[in-house]
């Protein structure tokens, strides 16, 4: 059972998310509060914090703009409930995201990062995939972090273009192998995976765990640059 917490800034969009999660197998929602204003609200802020700590659930789904708010408004206080909610994965909800802000709020332990459009068809997936330890990011978004990650790896030295080595690594991959690792950079989970190729999700996490082990990647983000990079190499 995933158990969620949810902080909603107006009775819309926790109708909208209350309206999709209902019914389903697997999720419960632990906690729940609208906070409109985060500068006006800040002990139930604090107490529904409280309670999560108490409760610890395993994802917390907010918006955007309220965690920018928060963040700028009491980030040590933040950064104390994240001590004590080291296990939760956050989600957010957005409008647009930009690949640098991405970046930032992974680091501060997101996980998700859901555009509103997007929320009735992709929420409950991307729920799972949070709670499986994995990124849920869309394709275009994927592959603008992707982006910026390289940009920023190669200026500080950290990731070179493809060498004869990781470029060799590349090509122990199976024809299948490849084809999952391109579906895993389109940000589809294991069970879309599976059947776009028509596999069993046992078969495709099994393949996953083959390419992060001949790869080096620790993760389908990781495992997604890689990709792009050995495309790159290999249309130039």
């Amino acid at each position: 059972m995933i158990k969620l917490a949810m902080i909603c800034t107006d009775e819309a969009s926790e109708e909208r998310l209350l309206n999709r999660l209902r019914g389903e197998k697997g999720i419960i929602v632990s906690g729940l509060i609208i906070i409109r204003n985060i500068a006006h609200e800040v002990d139930n802020g604090r107490a529904f914090m409280n309670k999560m700590v108490l409760l610890q659930p395993d994802i917390i789904i907010l918006d955007r703009t309220f965690l920018r708010e928060a963040a700028a408004l009491f980030l040590s206080p933040i950064l104390e409930f994240a001590k004590k909610l080291a296990s939760m994965r956050a989600i957010v909800i957005g409008d647009r995201f930009y690949e640098q802000n991405v970046m930032a709020m992974m680091k501060g332990g997101v996980r998700g990062f859901l555009q509103r459009e997007h929320l009735e068809a992709d929420i409950i997936k991307c729920i799972h995939t949070v709670a499986g330890g994995e990124i849920w990011l869309n394709a275009d978004l994927m592959g603008r972090v992707c982006e910026e990650l390289i940009h920023e790896c190669d200026n500080k030295h950290l990731l070179k273009a493809p060498n004869s080595n990781q470029l060799a690594k590349m090509k122990t991959l199976s024809g299948r192998e490849m084809e999952v690792m391109a579906l895993v950079s389109e940000t589809m989970t294991n069970e879309e995976i599976a059947q776009k190729l028509f596999l069993s999700a046992k078969t495709v996490k099994t393949h996953i765990r083959n390419i992060f082990e001949k790869t080096g990647s620790r993760n389908r983000v990781e495992a997604a640059l890689l990709y792009i990079r050995y495309k790159q190499e290999v249309g130039s």
